[in-house]
Formats: structure tokens, sequence, C-alpha cells
């Protein structure tokens, strides 16, 4: 029944068929004042990225750069970046878990890949933390204004830890709207968002702008298509196992050093930015262990303890956490943490007692080893389609007599595995080249 669901599975994988990693059409400006036109990986930022993978071409190899290093990043009818000099107030928080006790603003000057939302007279851009929104007014000759969430903790009478609301928005869009009529009429009733902030500004552009248009926004595009991407294939190795016997009357040798072939399936599910994804996996592996089977006869009162080897199949499930570190010429390079819960089958037990006759056994007495609270830690490299992962877990070893052989236990498997993935990558989209600015 398990090859059956397994085959399955593949062959709905297949269907899907295969795509490369998702870069698409736009152009980067870099500070040079160059255009560069081609494709770019779109990692579908929530926070400003820390790199940009471009490629002229799909055939060509891909150079990474650093924000520092561009002025402006596009995608062709989708989203739209610029790296600008703001102040930011990296104290501001709306995580509870992270409030002060004070209110204390404190802003200052860095270099931001920030998301364009409108460009007008008056430009709107937002650049996203994750403690806060922050979006930033841009006008030729006059200092930017950064509006952004916070709050705070203080304590009142007969009450402790009451969180206060600290965005003051309203406020410092008063002042920065003070000379234009419409748009102050307009500051009471806008909330904090980015479709009520770009209407605001849009306004203004519209009715007291230097040239009396609202300007040119990407409010549509500036939500990212897609927060998760889910993908999946094939994945199948050779583990080493060093367990001993499950049973506590044979403890202490080890009873499966040996190498044992294993297949099945995993699946991300990568998170925004693509920098994280959270792994499953499920497998199916033959190992080989002993038991003591015992036994006790309430009529005659007689006790007997049969030994016995076996061989059986193991199914592996899998979960945890993948994170994600780029390396040149579109090479990632993965770090797996993640925890697993085995299952024997008792219809693929092959048992045979020590004296070398067949034996039956039941199911409950076909063990395999408990594993560690320490999670399973494996390291790989990714390129396109396949992943090549090296991993270890650590089993609680029989002799451990104290607290300590819960976290770390001398016994172990050792996998090595080759990934494959099927599914489509639903990033990927084809569109026309980018339009020069």
């Amino acid at each position: 029944m398990i090859r059956r669901l397994l085959l399955a599975a593949c062959f709905a994988l297949l269907s899907y068929g295969t795509q490369a990693q998702a870069f698409e059409p736009g152009y980067l400006v870099r500070s040079t004042g160059d255009t560069l036109r081609g494709e770019i990986e779109n990692g579908f930022w929530v926070e400003p990225p820390t790199f940009i993978r471009f490629r002229f071409s799909p055939s060509s190899p891909s150079q990474v750069f650093q924000p520092r290093q561009l002025r402006v990043v596009s995608f062709t009818g989708d989203r739209y970046f610029r790296y600008e000099a703001l102040p930011i107030d990296y104290q501001a928080e709306t995580r509870i878990e992270r409030l002060s006790h004070s209110y204390k603003p404190s802003s200052q000057i860095d270099s931001l890949l920030a998301e364009v939302l409108l460009e007008g007279d008056v430009s709107l851009l937002r650049v996203a933390q994750p403690g806060a929104q922050h979006y930033f007014l841009v006008q030729q000759g006059r200092p930017t204004l950064e509006l952004s969430e916070r709050k705070y903790l203080r304590d009142l009478p007969k009450t402790k830890n009451v969180m206060m609301d600290a965005n003051n928005y309203k406020g410092q869009l008063l002042v920065y709207f003070g000379t234009c009529a419409a748009a102050s009429e307009a500051v009471p009733t806008t909330l904090f968002t980015p479709k009520s902030l770009v209407k605001l500004v849009e306004l203004y552009n519209k009715e007291c702008g230097a040239a009396r248009v609202p300007g040119r926004q990407w409010l549509p595009q500036a939500k990212p298509r897609r927060r998760l991407s889910l993908q999946g294939g094939l994945v199948a190795g050779m583990r080493y196992n060093r367990i001993e016997s499950g049973s506590p009357r044979l403890a202490g040798k080890c009873v499966d050093c040996e190498t044992h072939p294993f297949a099945g399936l995993y699946a991300d599910l990568l998170q925004p930015s693509r920098t994280t994804a959270i792994y499953g996996e499920l497998t199916l592996s033959r190992f080989k262990s002993q038991g003591a089977h015992y036994a006790y006869d309430p009529v005659t009162k007689a006790e007997s303890t049969t030994e016995f080897n076996y061989r059986a199949t193991m199914g592996t499930a899998r979960i945890g956490v993948r994170y994600f570190m780029q390396l040149p010429r579109e090479h990632q390079l993965l770090l797996t943490v993640g925890y697993e819960l085995n299952s024997v089958f008792e219809s693929s037990a092959s048992v045979t007692t020590t004296s070398g006759r067949n034996y039956s056994v039941p199911k409950d007495d076909l063990i395999f080893a408990s594993t560690t609270l320490f999670p399973n830690v494996g390291l790989g490299w990714r390129y396109q389609r396949l992943t090549v992962n090296f991993d270890g877990q650590m089993y609680i070893a029989s002799k451990e007599d104290d607290l300590s052989g819960i976290f770390v236990g001398s016994n172990h498997a050792l996998r090595l595995s080759l990934g494959y993935r099927l599914s489509k990558n639903p990033d990927v989209t084809l569109k026309a080249p980018a339009p020069l600015p």
C-alpha cells in the first residue's frame, strides 16, 4: 500500500513539469548610471533584500549585486525599488514581546533599497522591517518625512503594561501638507495603509504639486504576487545506521552498523523572500536489528525469553526548517534543521531466532531506535532542480542513565541524499522585456 501511494504521488508531481529559478525580465540602474537590461531573480521580498541576482539572458551566467551598487531595481510590469538615503527609526516596534516601556523616537540616516508606491512631485516609498512598516514622503528640496508604526508599554494606576499606540502619522502629515488645503482636509480620514496614503499623496500632487499631476503609482504591483511557494520532488540516497537493539534485554552492542538505501518524497514550502523554507520528507528504508521477546505462563509460572534477529522496512517522516545561502552562478548552500518520526512495518519483517528457526513476533517487538531531543542537522547544495544533502540524526543510547542521554546520544544515522525537483516553480512567469526608464 505504501509503495502504491509513493508511486501515485510521483506521477502527480511529474504532471507539473519542470522549470528553473524565478528569474523575470527587468532592468537595473547601477550607481554609475549604467542601465542593465535582462532578467532579475524575484525573491518576492518583504524586507529589503541583501543582494540582487541578475543575468542578461537565460543562457548567460548570473551576477550578484549589493543594493549599494544600484540605484534602481525594476521588474517588467511589477515591483519597482530605489536605493535611497532615508531617515529610519529602527527602534519603532509593534511586536509585543519587544516593546519598550517608553516612547523614544530615534531616527538615523541609512541607505536602503526602498519599494516605490508612488512617483511624482512627492513620492511615496515603503520599507518593511520585522517589527514595523515604514513609509517615506520624498520631495526635492525638502527633508524626507518618515511615517512608521510604533507602540510602547505604559504603566497606569491600578494597571500594568498597557500597550499604547505612538503612531502620530496624522499630525506629521498635517504639518507636511500644511500649505495645501485640499491635502490637509483629507488627512483626518487617511488610514495608515498603502492605498490610503497613496491616495493622499496623489491628491497633494494633483492640487498643489509643481506639475499638477497625481504621479505614477505602483500600488497594484507592490503587493507580492505570491508570499509562499510550494515545491517538491523525489529524494533517494544511502544511510548508515549505528544503532543498538530497541530491547532493554539486549542493550549495548551495535546491531545495524550497515549502509542501507532509502527513497521517498520531499517538499519545500518557501517563505517570503525565499531565504527560508518549511521542509518535509517521507522516505522508506530497510534496517536490521535484534530483539528479545519475554513470555510468562501464569499456569506453570514459567518465564522464557526468545532472542531473534530481523530485517524490516521503516517509514521515516521528517519536518524542519531550511535556510538558503546564495552562491555564485545560481547555486545555493542549504542548512537544514529538523526532527524525525519512524514507524516499523510488520508486514515486511523477516524474523529468525538466534538458533536459526523462523519465529512469529508481535509488531510491538519490532523497534527502531528513539531519537534524541537534539534535532537532525544537514548541510547541502542546490542548483536548479538538483539538491545534494548530507545530514545526521542522533538516537538515544541504551547505556545512558541520566537526562543528558535524552539530548545527545552515541547512536546515530548518517545520510547522503540526492533530491530532484519534479514540481514546477510557481514563482516563474514569462514576461516581455522591460522598457528602458
